[in-house]
């Protein structure tokens, strides 16, 4: 990747490698696991063990769908 502004006369560049392609996968993984602990975490606090019920059954659902 390569970054170039202009400004005033002045030229700023700046060149970096991309992030490999492993790295981004699992900081993309990190980020929905937390995101998806957030919610059950939320869903808890609002409905309690039925929310959680529902939670658990939405997900094992998503998960059957997509690994079809």
């Amino acid at each position: 990747m390569k970054i170039r502004l202009e400004h005033n006369g002045t030229v700023f560049e700046f060149e970096r490698r991309p992030m490999p392609e492993g790295r981004f996968k699992a900081l993309c993984v990190l980020a929905a696991a937390g995101a998806y602990a957030g919610m059950v975490w939320v869903v808890a606090a609002l409905c309690g063990g039925f929310g959680v019920l529902m939670v658990a059954v939405v997900t094992l659902f998503v998960v059957m769908i997509a690994s079809a």
